[in-house]
């Protein structure tokens, strides 16, 4: 019996690929994320830290210290900032290849369907053919035998 064969397989399989791929890309921009995330964390707890232990300070000392943390925490909001824009563009991105993944499962469900349908087509035709045959050997068969019996 004859082997299904679909013509449009290789782009089927093509598109799976892509879309392992851009799957593989959303997940580092996942832990990207992560790590920019955790990133504002670490410099917040720093602030946090530093402002206590000012705190703890006597007033004498206090003042002295408070100049350096305000530049220290100028700089650190800058840094901050400057993380969380980065952030933002990778959310994105991020964005933009589930808009591509999805726009890839779309197209290889498509292409799904259209290889289902094309399978049962096929099936469709190999038992009719099978049928014909079987009909054609039954028809010789009882031709043979009335031949023999004039």
């Amino acid at each position: 019996m004859a082997r299904f064969v679909w013509r449009l397989q290789r782009v089927l399989d093509i598109r799976e690929k892509e879309e392992r791929a851009l799957r593989s890309e959303l997940m580092s921009l996942s832990e990207r994320m992560v790590v920019l995330r955790q990133e504002i964390m670490v410099i917040r707890a720093r602030i946090h830290t530093a402002l206590e232990e000012l705190s703890s300070k006597e007033p004498v000392e206090r003042l002295s210290a408070q100049q350096l943390f305000m530049k220290y925490s100028e700089y650190s909001e800058i840094e901050i900032n400057s993380l969380r824009s980065e952030l933002s563009d990778v959310d994105k991105q991020r964005k933009e290849k589930m808009n591509e993944i999805l726009k890839k499962r779309q197209s290889i469900k498509s292409l799904g369907k259209l290889r289902a349908k094309a399978r049962e087509v096929f099936w469709a035709e190999s038992a009719q053919k099978e049928q014909k045959e079987f009909d054609e050997y039954t028809n010789n068969k009882f031709g043979r035998r009335a031949a023999m019996s004039v």
